[in-house]
C-alpha cells in the first residue's frame, strides 16, 4: 500500500489545495526488478471519495479502513481537500466544480496508473460529500458510471430553503450558492437527473443509504421516492445508525461490495 499526500496548486482554485491518494500493490508475485505499483500493461479502478462539512482530504483514511479495504479490492482511491463548498462552484469563493470534474481528474489520470474508462470511475461521499458525489457525477455522467451517497444532503434545495431541523448550521449557503433558489438549476440534484433523462443521457448507477436515527434519514426517504419516481438505477439501503463514522466505516465497505469492482488491475 502506498500512500500519497499531494500538495499542488489549482488553476480553477487559484490557491494551494490538499489531495491525498491511496494506492494498492497488485497481486503478486513481482520480478526482481518490477517496480510494485506499476505494469504498463494494467490501470487501476479508480473511486474519487468525499469528505463532509468541515472535513479534509485526510479524514477518510483517519477514521474508516478504507485503506485496507482499498488493498482488498485492489482500487485506488482519491479524496480530495475543498472546505465547505458543496463541490459547487461557488458565489463567492472557489471553482470547486471545476476542480473536480476538469483539473483534478486531469492530474490525477497525468500522474497515476489509472483507468480512464468510464465503467472504471465512481464517485462517493458521506454528508456534504453525499450531495457533492452526486453534483459532480451528474456534471460529469460520462466520466462516472456510479455515484454513492452516505447520509448525504443530496436534496441540498430544501437545505438552502429552510434547513434542517436537528442539523448544524455549518455553511453559509449564500457564499456556495448565492441568493434566491437553487430549485430548477444544475446545483438541483434531482432536477439534474430529470433534465439528463428528457436528454437522452446515460445516467450512472446510483447507491444511496442513511441511519434511521440520523438528522438526515427524513430528506434520504424522500429523496428515496424522488429518485424511484424518476426511474433511475438506484440501490437503497439503510439501518440503525447516526451521523458518525461509526455508521460510515462499514457502509463504504457495502458501497464497495455493490462497485463493479475486479478485484485485480484492469487492462490498459
Amino acid at each position: 500500500m502506498a500512500l500519497f499526500d499531494i500538495k499542488l496548486f489549482s488553476t480553477s482554485l487559484l490557491t494551494n489545495t490538499d489531495v491525498r491518494v491511496v494506492v494498492p500493490t497488485p497481486d503478486e508475485p513481482f520480478q526482481p526488478d518490477d517496480t510494485p505499483y506499476y505494469r504498463p500493461d494494467k490501470r487501476y479502478q479508480i473511486l474519487y471519495l468525499l469528505h463532509g462539512a468541515h472535513g479534509d482530504c485526510t479524514v477518510w483514511t483517519r477514521n474508516t479502513g478504507i485503506e485496507r479495504y482499498a488493498q482488498e479490492y485492489k482500487l485506488m482511491v482519491v479524496s480530495a481537500s475543498v472546505t465547505n463548498s458543496c463541490y459547487v462552484d461557488m458565489a463567492h469563493g472557489g471553482r470547486f466544480l471545476t476542480y473536480m470534474t476538469k483539473e483534478l481528474p486531469a492530474f490525477i489520470n497525468a500522474m497515476f496508473p489509472v483507468s480512464t474508462r468510464r465503467e472504471d470511475t465512481f464517485i462517493a461521499g458521506m454528508s456534504m460529500g453525499g450531495y457533492g458525489a452526486f453534483r459532480v457525477g451528474l456534471e460529469a455522467p460520462e466520466r462516472f458510471s456510479c455515484v454513492a451517497s452516505l447520509s448525504g444532503a443530496i436534496d441540498m434545495t430544501s437545505v438552502y430553503q429552510k434547513g434542517i431541523e436537528g442539523a448544524p448550521n455549518s455553511i453559509r449557503m449564500e457564499d456556495v450558492f448565492g441568493e434566491g433558489t437553487i430549485a430548477g438549476t444544475k446545483n438541483d440534484n434531482l432536477w439534474r437527473i430529470s433534465e439528463l433523462k428528457k436528454q437522452g443521457a446515460q445516467l450512472p448507477r446510483f447507491y444511496q443509504c442513511c441511519g434511521t436515527e440520523d438528522f438526515l434519514y427524513g430528506q434520504n426517504q424522500k429523496v428515496r421516492r424522488e429518485l424511484e419516481k424518476l426511474g433511475v438505477d438506484l440501490t437503497y439501503d439503510e439501518g440503525p445508525g447516526i451521523h458518525n463514522w461509526d455508521y460510515w466505516d462499514p457502509q463504504i465497505r457495502k458501497v464497495l461490495q455493490w462497485l463493479p469492482l475486479a478485484g485485480t488491475l484492469v487492462d490498459a
